[in-house]
This record gives structure tokens, C-alpha cells and sequence, in this order.
């Protein structure tokens, strides 16, 4: 990575709308957010200052994203389950939720003119989601992940540093989130101050219509708290604490790290997830691992004399504790691989520059594209589906917040800050930039507009355009020939996906599991056009090799009845990864 410092300052503050006592301005199409008063006051100030983008942002668009995310795997039913799904799972968690959050969500409805009870269950979506991951995979019997788990060791997403590794010895913190609304969010991401009542004052990157600061946030008393869900579990339960609801009052009341385990130890998760707390004062770190069953908390850090490479932590969405780590089930290979593949890259990044970490180092590392020529996927930081990027500060109450469009970590970072509620008038933005060529960067944003044309907009055609100029673009990318032949195969295009299985066997791929993966699929497509030796040749190649067991399971069923046109229809491709979780 190239860094760029940018000598721009923030000399003249930005025009600010009110209401009550809230406020909002605008910095580089960021919505920098000011509430103040109880938990109504500053819900409602939320709502109506950013209406516009309440009424069409994250809450009501993932009231529809269990739907468009298992609508197909669940089969012709699905209408109907997941209707139960969202009325019945939501309902639950909505009863969990308690006053300071329920005061929060109705106020930001009542602000910004929505109906309350809807907006509601749009809140439940994470943990329903959850639920419901961890249903299928009960009912699909996956087998433990336990070959990834021994692979991993530890993993990060999140990157954490201080005292002897960080050029300073300031604590830094820095985090990718990755999540559902590639667009969506992006184009409603807020920047949110908090002065409540009661509580210490503190900010959340979020986004309009997201009230709570549970997620990615730092508190004036130099406490950072970032959130990571762990998907792919069978232990999720109903009857518990909604995500970003512990983690919003770690925010308001602890002071230190003994005081934030306590807090997120007192009441059981619905779903199963880790929240990573970093203190700035004593530079430690706490990381609380839970599901409904077990949480085991850690804190780690603090000695002043430990070495540069001792002095960092990482994480991704893999448990540590191995206990909590038998829960996790591999329903879905290519995620597992990706986890390992950001694991190694990111160490491998933080032991590089150990001793010489500045926000804008750890910002690059969020912006990494990964070390393997061959996959954009496998090994990368920045990936599409991440849509919030930012670099805390503590000590200095500051954090750098990554803007423009997905990946966010690619691009300009802007500091703000408590002392400015803004944008820092000291510190000084930075911009990350890529060192590969700009047709892999070209190719990327194509990748990233079918994401949107096929998940958001259910456009399988527009998708297979964009994947084919990205293709063009970067004709050595073997996943992305993979994802049009998917892609071709769902619209009925079975000659055309074989030419694409075909480019994509003969780039070949450095994971035996995926390369499994693409004959499978050429089989397929070769059983669609009544090539039925070649198709059965193929199965065998995909069983041969080391492959997920999805595929294999799928490739014996080959061997003995022909894949059709109807099941080719059902295809439900998982774009972030460029795979069929369920083949």
C-alpha cells in the first residue's frame, strides 16, 4: 500500500441543521450526527434531522433481507416460513429489547414519520438472521469446522496494536465491518455523537436509522468496542439480548475493561458473537467471546516492556476458545477459507510494520487486497461486502472514518473527533491507495455492481454483464469467470457457463476445495446441454479432490440422476465470496 497524507483541515465548520437540541452537518458526504438528552430526545433528534435517509436506509431495507438471502434455499415454501420467520423469531427479540433501546428505535420512527412496530422488527434483523443460519445448519447436519479451526490459530478482521509496536505507543484500533447493504449503507453512513443524560458521552460509526452505539464506537473515557458475528453456529436460542444492546451501554458506563466484561456478562446472547473492548489508558485489550451457552472473557496487553510483535492483537469471525469453537459448523467452505486467508495476510501486515504503526498504516492494512495474483477473494482485507471502515484513536479521541463507496477502506480517511464533534481541525486526514493495476481496481467495482444489481435488485442479467467486463478487465481472475458461469447457468445459458467453467479450470485456483467446486458445476452445466459422459466425468474429478463436503455430497448425486433446468433456476449465488453455499 501507497499512503498519501492530505494537508486539508477543517478550518471553517460546516453549516449545521438542528432539532431540539441535535444537530447535523455534512463532511465529505458523511452525516456527522449530535444528539443530546434522554434516550427519546436523542432518537427522535436522529429521525428527524436525517428522515429522508431513516426512511429509506439500513433498517427498512433489511426488513426484506432474510427473504432475499434465503428465499431460494428455502425452497417454494419460503414465503411462508419466512414470513413466520420475521413475525415470530422478531417478535421474540423484540421483547428483549429494554426501555433504553426501545425508547431510542420509537423515537427515530416517530422522527423521521415511520410506522414504529415496522421499524421495530426491521431492528431484529441481525439476530434473526442469525437464528435462522443457525437452523439450517441443525438441519442440514454439517459437520464441525474443526480441519479450518486447527488452521487458524488466531485470526483477525479487526487489528489492534499499542505501546511498543505503534510509533507513539498510543493504542490503536482498527476495523473493518462487513455487512449486508453494500449500497445501502454507504450511502446512509452517519457519524453519530452521543451526550446522553445520563452516561458518559461517546460516538458510533453507523448509519442513518442505526441508534445504538453496540457495534463499531469509543467512549470519552479511551475505551474502543467493536462487534464480530460468528454466522455459522448451531447454538443461537432465542430468549436473550439482541446484538448492539450490551455494547451500547459498554459505551455509556464503563470506564475500564473489568467494568465492560461485567456488563456483557450479566445477560445471554441470542446469537453467537465476540466483542472486542480496547482500553487506551492501561493499553489492553479485552476480548468476550459468547453464544447463549458460554462466554469466556480475556484481556490481554498491558505490559510496557513486551515486544513489538507481542504487542498487537487480531480477529476475525472464528472463536479463540476452543469450546465455543465446537460450535462452529462448516456449512459453507469458501467463508472458512477466506477467514484463514485474512488471518495470515493481516499478520503477516502487522508483524511487517511492528514498531512503526500510525493510524495510516493501520488504515492501509484495512485497504489490503491481499497477496495472491490469482484470487481477489481468497486472501483479502477489503472486500465488497465491507461497507464501514475506521482507526481509532483513544488517547486522543479521535477516529479516522474511511468514506466513499464499498470497499471503504479504499479510499479517504477523515479524522473527527470529541473535542470538534466533527471533523478534527489538528489531525490530519490520509488516503489509502492500491498497488495493483487499476484494471484489477476497475474489475473490483464491476464485481461489486453485480453484488448490488443481483442481491439488492434481483437482476441476474445485469450481474452476468458486470461480471463478464470484469472478466475482461481482469482476465487472469479465475473466480470471477467462475461467478459468470453460475450466473449464466441460473438464466439458462448452459453452454455459455460451460465456456465460463471451463476459463475458469484452465486459470485454475491456489484452494484444491475450490477448483472441486468448479467441476462440480461443469458438470452441471454439461448435464443441462446432454452431454451426460462428459457431465459424469466431471463429478468424479470433484469427488477426487479435496472438496467441501456440500460439493462432494452434490457431485455423488450427480453420478446418479441429472442435474436440470429446474434446479439450475434455484441457483442462489452468495456474491461476496463467488460461491453457491448450498450447492
Amino acid at each position: 500500500m501507497q499512503l498519501q497524507q492530505s494537508l486539508m483541515h477543517n478550518s471553517v465548520g460546516p453549516e449545521r441543521r438542528r432539532h431540539g437540541r441535535g444537530s447535523l452537518h455534512q463532511v465529505a458526504g458523511m452525516n456527522v450526527l449530535n444528539l443530546v438528552g434522554s434516550f427519546a430526545e436523542m432518537g427522535e433528534q436522529h429521525g428527524a434531522l436525517l428522515a429522508e435517509k431513516v426512511r429509506r436506509g439500513p433498517i427498512p431495507y433489511y426488513r426484506t433481507m432474510v427473504e432475499r438471502l434465503l428465499g431460494k434455499p428455502l425452497g417454494p415454501l419460503s414465503p411462508y416460513l419466512i414470513a413466520a420467520i420475521q413475525r415470530g423469531v422478531g417478535s421474540s427479540v423484540r421483547k428483549r429489547l429494554p426501555p433504553f433501546a426501545l425508547e431510542t428505535i420509537r423515537g427515530i420512527a416517530r422522527g423521521a414519520g415511520l410506522d414504529e412496530e415496522e421499524f421495530i422488527l426491521g431492528c431484529t434483523m441481525p439476530d434473526s438472521l442469525v437464528w435462522s443460519a443457525s437452523m439450517m445448519a441443525k438441519l442440514r447436519g454439517a459437520a464441525p469446522a474443526v480441519a479450518h479451526r486447527l488452521e487458524l490459530g488466531l485470526g483477525c478482521t479487526s487489528a489492534i496494536a499499542w505501546g511498543n509496536a505503534t510509533a507513539g505507543g498510543k493504542l490503536l484500533h482498527a476495523r473493518n465491518f462487513d455487512y449486508f447493504g453494500v449500497e445501502n449503507w454507504v450511502d446512509n453512513a452517519a457519524l453519530i455523537f452521543h451526550t446522553p443524560e445520563k452516561g458518559q458521552r461517546y460516538v458510533a460509526v453507523a448509519a442513518a436509522g442505526v441508534g445504538l452505539g453496540g457495534i463499531t464506537a469509543m467512549n470519552e473515557a479511551g475505551l474502543t468496542l467493536t462487534v464480530h458475528q460468528h454466522m455459522f453456529t448451531d447454538k443461537a436460542r432465542l430468549g436473550g439480548i439482541p446484538i448492539g444492546v450490551l455494547g451500547d451501554r459498554v459505551m455509556r458506563e464503563a470506564s475500564t475493561l473489568e467494568q465492560a466484561a461485567e456488563i456483557l456478562a450479566q445477560q445471554r446472547s441470542i446469537g453467537c458473537w465476540t466483542h472486542l473492548v480496547a482500553d487506551g489508558k492501561s493499553k489492553r485489550v479485552l476480548c468476550f467471546e459468547q453464544n447463549p451457552e458460554r462466554h469466556v472473557a480475556k484481556i490481554l496487553g498491558g505490559d510496557p516492556t513486551a515486544s513489538p510483535e507481542a504487542s498487537t492483537f487480531g480477529y476475525a469471525n472464528i472463536y479463540l476458545d476452543p469450546e465455543l469453537g465446537n460450535s462452529e459448523v462448516a456449512l459453507y467452505g469458501s467463508y472458512w477459507r477466506h477467514n484463514l486467508g485474512r488471518h495470515q495476510r493481516v499478520n503477516e501486515l502487522l508483524k511487517a510494520n511492528a514498531g512503526q504503526l500510525i493510524p495510516a498504516r493501520m488504515g492501509a492494512m484495512l485497504a489490503d487486497q491481499g497477496a495472491s495474483p490469482s484470487c481477489r477473494i481468497r486472501d483479502s482485507i477489503a472486500m465488497v461486502m465491507t461497507v464501514g471502515s475506521v482507526v481509532f484513536s483513544p488517547e486522543d479521541g479521535a477516529v479516522w472514518v474511511g468514506v466513499g463507496k464499498a470497499p471503504t477502506s479504499c479510499g479517504e480517511f477523515i479524522p473527527f473527533s470529541f473535542k470538534d464533534l466533527g471533523e478534527s481541525r489538528i489531525l490530519q486526514r490520509f488516503t489509502t491507495k492500491s498497488a495493483v493495476d487499476s484494471g484489477a481496481d476497475a474489475a473490483f467495482e464491476q464485481f461489486r455492481r453485480a453484488y448490488v444489481a443481483y442481491l439488492d435488485r434481483n437482476d441476474t442479467q445485469a450481474a452476468l454483464g458486470h461480471m463478464e467486463t470484469a472478466l475482461e478487465l481482469a482476465p487472469k481472475q479465475a473466480i470471477y469467470a467462475y461467478v459468470a458461469g453460475l450466473l449464466s447457468l441460473e438464466l439458462g445459458r448452459s453452454q455459455r457457463a460451460v465456456l465460463a467453467f471451463d476459463r475458469a479450470l484452465a486459470l485454475g485456483h491456489a484452494d484444491e476445495e475450490r477448483v472441486a467446486a468448479f467441476h462440480l458445476w461443469r458438470g452441471r452445466a454439461l448435464d443441462l446441454e446432454g452431454r451426460r459422459s462428459e457431465a459424469l466425468n466431471c463429478y468424479r474429478y470433484a469427488i477426487g479432490l479435496r472438496a467441501d463436503q456440500a460439493v462432494r455430497t452434490a457431485a455423488v448425486a450427480g453420478l446418479t440422476k441429472q442435474y436440470n433446468r429446474r434446479k439450475a433456476g434455484s441457483i442462489h449465488v452468495e456474491m461476496s465470496l463467488g460461491d453457491v453455499a448450498m450447492p
